[in-house]
């Protein structure tokens, strides 16, 4: 079965709002596959740019 792995890790600070976000990029390890995922802030949801990954692009908020 294949399985995602977290490829990267890091914060943002969104582009529309000012809030501070987490990201996740995961990944499949497989050839090719490649698909552009949004980074959407998960405060206001605007578009933060995108990421090319064979996986998912998940977003946390980082306070309440």
């Amino acid at each position: 079965s294949r399985r995602f792995v977290i490829m990267e890790d890091y914060t943002k600070i969104c582009e529309h709002c000012g809030k501070e976000f987490r990201i996740h990029v995961t990944t499949m390890n497989v050839p090719g596959g490649k698909d552009k995922e949004e980074v959407d802030c998960p405060y206001c949801h605007k578009n933060n740019g995108y990421r090319m990954t064979s996986g998912f692009v998940y977003t946390f908020k980082m306070e309440d």
